[in-house]
């Protein structure tokens, strides 16, 4: 009995004391409004609430902003080489212009060269026609040959009219041909920087005396001693004319075993 009376009066004395320290809260309170103050902390922490929701919404804008950053640092750096790349491709330009432009002047300097040397070489290629086809053409049908800018041949008769060359007989064409082809090897010895016979390449005659008469086949054999003395260091002939076998320095006779169908070579 005594332990709960003892109880009871530690409850009264602390609900004494609670009593006062709420007394001395109301005191230190005075007029101020509990309800109003409950509602202003409701409205600060819904307002704190909506700065942590906005701070937090920055917080991802900020990483959202870090990695466009990095995007635009990316591009920018692409963009630094691309300048860097623009200007060696604008320095290679300017130098493929200044190659192009020195192409151009090489090129308009070749054509006026060309069409000089074309010049000259028709003159001499002409010169030197008429002058082999003077001493290899024994008949007086013809006057003189003609050659064009574009190396196109014409003969002319005695009364001037000109012919065709695909217009002669077959060994007039074969007179010609070989009047042309000397032509040319005569001009080749005497071009610039020619110094010796081994800069002209053989003359090769594969049966020249096909269409040709006793006379002209004489003539031949001086033209080809002309041309010998001239610097053409190798003329090779394929002819079963004894005439020109009996003119040659050196024999080489082919012959055909009718057994065996194979060809040998043997030298005079």
């Amino acid at each position: 009995m005594k332990n709960g009376l003892e109880k009871i009066e530690l409850f009264e004395s602390q609900i004494n004391e609670r009593k006062q320290r709420i007394l001395k809260l109301d005191e230190a309170l005075g007029d101020v409004d509990l309800k109003k103050l409950q509602a202003d902390r409701s409205q600060y922490e819904s307002a704190y609430n909506g700065i942590v929701s906005e701070v937090e919404m920055r917080d991802r804008r900020k990483g959202e902003l870090h990695k466009e950053i990095g995007r635009v640092e990316g591009d920018l750096q692409r963009l630094t080489e691309l300048k860097i790349k623009q200007k060696m491709l604008v320095n290679k330009k300017d130098f493929l212009v200044a190659v192009y432009r020195d192409a151009e002047e090489l090129e308009m300097m070749y054509l006026r060269l060309r069409v000089e040397l074309r010049a000259k070489n028709i003159d001499a290629l002409d010169r030197l026609l008429n002058e082999i086809f003077s001493f290899m053409y024994t008949n007086n049908a013809y006057s003189h040959i003609s050659l064009d800018p574009e190396y196109n041949l014409t003969i002319y008769e005695k009364d001037g009219t000109p012919l065709e060359p695909k217009l002669l007989s077959g060994g007039e064409r074969a007179i010609f041909n070989l009047v042309l082809r000397c032509a040319i090897y005569r001009l080749l010895a005497h071009a610039p920087g020619s110094t010796g016979t081994t800069e002209l390449p053989p003359l090769i005659l594969d049966e020249p005396t096909v269409f040709l008469d006793r006379g002209h086949v004489h003539q031949l054999i001086k033209l080809i001693d002309m041309m010998r003395n001239i610097g053409v260091g190798q003329i090779l002939i394929v002819s079963h004319d004894e005439s020109l076998i009996d003119s040659a320095d050196h024999v080489f006779v082919v012959e055909k075993d009718p057994i065996t169908n194979s060809s040998s070579i043997s030298g005079k």
